[in-house]
C-alpha cells in the first residue's frame, strides 16, 4: 500500500496516505488495502479516459486549425456562439496553441 500512496503523491494527490488510518486501527489492513486497490482501478479507468479525450481532440486537430486560420470571422464566431461556455473557453485556448 505504500507503492499506492508514493503514486497517489507523484500523481499531486493530497488525501491522507491509506497506510495512514490502518496503522491507528480506523481501519483494518485488508480494508486498507482494498481502498488502494480501488484507488489503483479508478486512476486507470481515469488514465483510459483522459486518453480517450486527447485522442479524440488529435483527430480533430484539423477543425481546430481551421478555426485558428479563421479567428476574429463571421465563421468562428458562429461556431463559438454555439458552445456551452466551458468548450468556448477550450476552442479559444487551443485555437492559440495551432
Amino acid at each position: 500500500m505504500s507503492e499506492t500512496d508514493t503514486l497517489r503523491l507523484a500523481d499531486g494527490g493530497t488525501a491522507p496516505p491509506l497506510t495512514q488510518p490502518a496503522e491507528p486501527g480506523h481501519l483494518t489492513w485488508h480494508q486498507a488495502h482494498q481502498d488502494a486497490e480501488q484507488f489503483r482501478a479508478d486512476r486507470q479507468d481515469a488514465i483510459h479516459r483522459a486518453q480517450q479525450a486527447l485522442q479524440l481532440i488529435a483527430e480533430n486537430w484539423p477543425a481546430v486549425q481551421d478555426l485558428a486560420a479563421r479567428s476574429g470571422t463571421a465563421y468562428a464566431r458562429d461556431i463559438l456562439d454555439c458552445l456551452a461556455p466551458e468548450a468556448r473557453s477550450l476552442a479559444q485556448s487551443l485555437t492559440t496553441l495551432a
